[in-house]
């Protein structure tokens, strides 16, 4: 058994931070766009493809996009299931709450970040049980605590 676990007053659940690089990026959306990616036939990867491809990036300071860049969401809609989508949706109204350099009022961005969480875990649920096998799903109600 390690010894970290005779640390006392050690509680893993409270004291491991949520690392949110290897949490969001490296795990929701890297899960997401994999299993949206995997579900889609030829004809659709190829229109997904065009898509990317067709985007308009006026204004966004950015290199045109190539046919494999990974997006906001709505370059997914109709081409994966309504539940899926409405996951991606919840992850990309989550993501910029977490991401926030600084924070004017604690106790309403914690409130705001709470409701943004479990609307994206629950919108998860509707899309499929499968994903709560991974931790990340559990880390995640701990964030909060770290903020």
């Amino acid at each position: 058994m390690s010894p970290v676990w005779r640390i006392k007053g050690l509680n893993p659940h409270q004291d491991t931070l949520v690392e949110i690089l290897h949490v969001i990026l490296l795990g929701f959306l890297k899960y997401f766009w994999c299993n949206a990616i995997s579900r889609l036939n030829d004809a659709q990867k190829v229109e997904l493809q065009v898509w990317l491809a067709s985007f308009d990036i006026t204004g966004l300071s950015i290199p045109p996009l190539a046919g494999q860049t990974l997006v906001a969401p709505f370059i997914l809609y109709d081409l994966v299931p309504q539940e899926c989508y409405e996951a991606f949706l919840a992850l990309s109204a989550l993501i910029p709450l977490i991401w926030q350099l600084c924070i004017d009022n604690i106790d309403e961005h914690l409130a705001i970040l709470q409701v943004a969480i479990d609307h994206f875990l629950n919108c998860t649920v509707c899309w499929t049980l499968w994903w709560f096998n991974k931790p990340k799903f559990h880390i995640i109600h701990h964030l909060p605590d770290h903020i």
